[in-house]
């Protein structure tokens, strides 16, 4: 049989049962916080009310001073930090205290805010906690009440922390600030259950008055939304502040709104900064805007001549839009594949040229896009893909103020999505610090907001550490690592070499990169190793410990002389990237004389235009699962300890893409996928099976067999909560069948959440998994495939451990969103693999499937 990739597609994956999870059964009593402050009523009931009647008593004498210092009228609401249990604390609780919850932090924290300004509803509760009576339990649960100048350490980021204190009142600053629109209705009531005593009738007429309250509440929320943007508004403007957010118009207020917030980019004096901090009640984070690193770092010491033809993809062929410098369209190997009628420019020239010196940016990535691998010297190439232009950034490669990334990113795919079906956009653009791993950004927000909304998918850089000269302490160049004996690649753990500024996106596909080739001569030496991490890729892992960058690829190597101090420079042997030669006298269209992960994320980008091509009808969902399914660690890190392999997890993530296997398969590899459609609730469990051939368990050597599995799905985000579990609207994982269990006894056992199947063997797992489903997993201790919204992991099995099928649960688990119809989408995809191509096992293994699909049906 031939192996051409194109004979073995990916087969369909068979959904064998599903069902609802029971989550009723509870844990035993724990000896918490609020245990012991129920058992000492009198010391902790004093506790609080002492630091109520306190933050009340400096709220009123605050309100007095502002009116004899001519200060803004700010919304009247109590401004609190508390501190609760969070074993036992449910944030409803908050609710029946009129307290508003603005934010949740880490470590039990939480920013509120009550429009009882007297807080008697929490005092009134605080009585009851004396006399023991109903209602007063929630204040066992409140543990501290923080004092108003603590606000600073959970509002500020870290750069405006460290300067507050040199903020001058006259002088003006530009922030970016996140302001919280809930309410004390932070959720939707719960859907009605049906009583015995009630009738059909009597349980419909339920429904309907939950639909109604459902749609008032939704009301409310965008009311309450647009009433603090008027009050923000109104401040602003008394300290003769600006929004830099409204570039549609330059006057209108224009906010980048979530479900539960709205951000903006204000201009405004130190004075007024530091009363809106300190004293708006509804704010929840200020942050610096973020300085884009996009260096160019061209040495050009040759180039090369083209002599090859590029032919124009087909009229109905995927677009991607490139958000970056600009490109120089009329190049002679880009322009065939550059759709120029919907090129655009967000730059105040409004042109769409690539004119950053030195051989430009933008036009390096559409390149990279295009020749991922090598570019062509003869013949002809055809492209599969449209390109893009979406020009934001300067001739130097800067952003400017008054383009707010959020609202920008809005603007461009509403504009390229909604006109040209454009699904996938190329972001090689990123901050120049690490990023905040508090709370997601409002930048990588939007990009999760957007992603929720539109079938659509992100491709991020990761960030680059700058090689000689940094601006900030927070990220250190490599130079700096180096000479304070920080080796390579140790120093890509540091929290200064954190993955940058939206690479955090819970929903883009992150990439790093890793050295190309491995240089040595007699003045200059790679820093690194072939395909070990680039020394210049940001690391992981993202926020709430996801695992970032998920894939990595060549973005160009370095290399050092022996001098001291030492020069770093890019290598002699780095890919080659595509030019541009505008204002550029003799300039050569192609050189290897640039580096960075903004080269390497478009090699992926055209994996997934690849995808798009290939599987046009599917969303890109499948498209991120395949990419990952794809990828592979490097060879230098097998037999690595435990300890390094969490370390690799962080510097490239998943690894190395293919776009071979992301395609198709081969004779000794299948890859089964769910296609279509797929949407999963809160607490549902859909289970799919994988049978294998009676062959593949009888053979008489010992046969290694690979076995990968890829999650992956979306959901809509709430900026104001600080955790996995609260930020998504449902969050997902799965979980593989043990030995000898069947799809109902697997499904018995999921959904009861405990192990009651006796057909289980010792409850031993079929595979043993690389990464693990929770962290302190027997092999790693501090990484878990389960943290974000891209779950993969993978296991060797020998064939004596076979069993003749295994099964895969995708889990449905309840975010921020209580409506038991809120559904996510996903996409899983289950890879099995011969081994050093021992044994042909395709064509087997895809026969079974079909057998398996009819007894389903049955």
């Amino acid at each position: 049989m031939s192996n051409n990739p194109k004979h073995f597609p990916h087969i369909a994956l068979n959904l064998a049962t599903e069902g609802t999870l029971d989550r009723s059964r509870g844990g035993g009593k724990k000896n918490t916080q609020t245990a012991r402050n129920l058992g000492d009523r009198q010391g902790h009931g004093t506790k609080i009310r002492d630091l109520v009647l306190s933050v009340v008593d400096d709220w009123q004498t605050t309100q007095e001073q502002r009116e004899g210092e001519n200060k803004p009228e700010l919304p009247n609401a109590v401004p609190l930090i508390l501190k609760i249990d969070p074993d036992t604390f449910d944030l409803d609780n908050l609710r029946s205290s009129d307290i508003e919850i603005i934010a949740e932090l880490e470590d039990g924290y939480i920013i509120g805010a009550s429009g009882d300004v007297e807080l008697s509803e929490l005092q009134n509760k605080i009585e009851k906690f004396f006399q023991e009576e109903r209602g007063g339990g929630v204040i066992a649960k409140i543990l501290d009440i923080s004092q108003p100048h603590q606000r600073l350490e959970f509002i500020l980021s870290p750069t405006l922390l460290e300067n507050w204190d040199k903020i001058r009142d006259p002088q003006i600053y530009i922030v970016d600030v996140g302001i919280s629109c809930l309410g004390t209705k932070a959720k939707l009531s719960d859907y009605p259950k049906k009583r015995e005593s009630q009738s059909s009738e009597q349980y419909r007429d339920a429904i309907i008055r939950w639909t109604a309250k459902q749609s008032k509440t939704y009301e409310e929320w965008d009311d309450l939304a647009s009433d603090r943007q008027e009050k923000l508004a109104q401040f602003i403007q008394h300290y003769n502040g600006e929004f830099l957010s409204s570039f549609i118009d330059g006057k209108t207020p224009k906010f980048s709104q979530a479900p539960d917030s709205f951000s903006c980019r204000i201009q405004i004096s130190g004075q007024g900064l530091k009363d809106l901090v300190s004293n708006f009640p509804y704010i929840f984070e200020v942050t610096e805007p973020d300085i884009i690193q996009v260096e160019t770092n061209a040495q050009l010491e040759n180039g090369d001549d083209i002599f090859f033809e590029l032919e124009s993809p087909n009229a109905n062929a995927p677009k991607v839009c490139v958000i970056d410098s600009g490109i120089q369209e009329h190049h002679p190997i880009l322009a065939n594949a550059i759709d120029s009628t919907q090129s655009r420019s967000w730059v105040t020239d409004n042109l769409t040229a690539d004119l950053v010196g030195n051989g430009g940016h933008g036009t390096r990535v559409a390149g990279a896009m295009l020749y991922p691998r090598n570019i062509p010297k003869q013949g002809k190439y055809n492209a599969v893909f449209w390109i893009q232009n979406a020009r934001i950034l300067d001739n130097n490669c800067r952003l400017s103020d008054r383009l707010y990334p959020p609202l920008l990113l809005e603007e461009i795919v509403n504009i390229y999505n909604n006109q040209t079906n454009t699904r996938l956009f190329n972001h090689s653009i990123t901050g120049d610090v690490p990023c905040w791993t508090k709370n997601m950004s409002t930048w990588a927000e939007t990009i999760d907001k957007l992603t929720w909304e539109k079938d659509i998918l992100f491709i991020v850089a990761a960030g680059n550490i700058p090689l000689n000269n940094h601006r900030l302490p927070s990220r250190l160049s490599i130079k700096a690592h180096l000479e304070a004996n920080r080796s390579y690649p140790n120093y890509l753990l540091e929290n200064s070499c954190r993955i940058a500024n939206p690479a955090q996106s819970f929903q883009a596909l992150t990439v790093g990169s890793v050295n190309h080739n491995f240089y040595n001569d007699s003045s200059w030496v790679s820093i690194g190793a072939k395909e070990h991490p680039s020394a210049f890729s940001c690391s992981g892992l993202g926020i709430w410990d996801t695992i970032k960058p998920e894939v990595v690829e060549y973005g160009g190597d370095l290399v050092r002389d022996h001098n001291n101090p030492m020069t770093i420079k890019c290598s002699p042997k780095t890919p080659q990237l595509v030019r541009s030669t505008l204002n550029q006298n003799a300039a050569p269209p192609v050189a290897a004389d640039d580096f960075g992960t903004s080269f390497a994320a478009p090699k992926v980008t055209h994996i997934a235009a690849q995808l798009a091509a290939e599987f046009p009808d599917e969303n890109c969902l499948l498209y991120r699962a395949l990419i990952v399914q794809s990828a592979r660690w490097p060879e230098w890190t097998i037999n690595q300890r435990n300890e390094e392999k969490e370390n690799i997890i962080r510097q490239i993530g998943y690894g190395i893409p293919d776009l071979n296997r992301a395609i198709a398969n081969s004779n000794h590899r299948v890859t089964l996928i769910t296609t279509g459609n797929n949407v999963i609730r809160a607490k549902q469990v859909k289970i799919y099976q994988v049978k294998l051939p009676e062959s593949l368990l009888s053979t008489g050597d010992e046969i290694e067999f690979l076995v990968e599995i890829t999650l992956s799905y979306k959901a809509q985000p709430r900026r104001t909560r600080r955790n996995k579990r609260r930020y998504l609207s449902t969050w997902l994982d799965w979980e593989c069948s043990k030995q000898g269990e069947n799809p109902e006894s697997f499904k018995e056992r999921i959904l009861k959440g405990y192990q009651s199947s006796s057909e289980v063997e010792k409850g031993e797992g079929l595979f043993t998994w690389t990464l693990g489903k929770q962290k302190h997993h027997k092999t790693l201790k501090t990484v878990s495939r389960s943290n974000g919204t891209l779950q993969k992991d993978w296991a060797i099995v020998k064939s004596y451990n076979l069993r003749d099928s295994f099964c895969i649960a995708v889990i449905g688990h309840e975010g921020w969103n209580n409506d038991p119809f809120a559904s996510v989408p996903y996409h899983l995809v289950v890879s099995f693999e011969s081994l050093n191509n021992k044994i042909p096992i395709y064509t087997e293994i895809s026969n079974v499937q079909i057998e398996l699909e009819t007894e389903i049906e049955i």
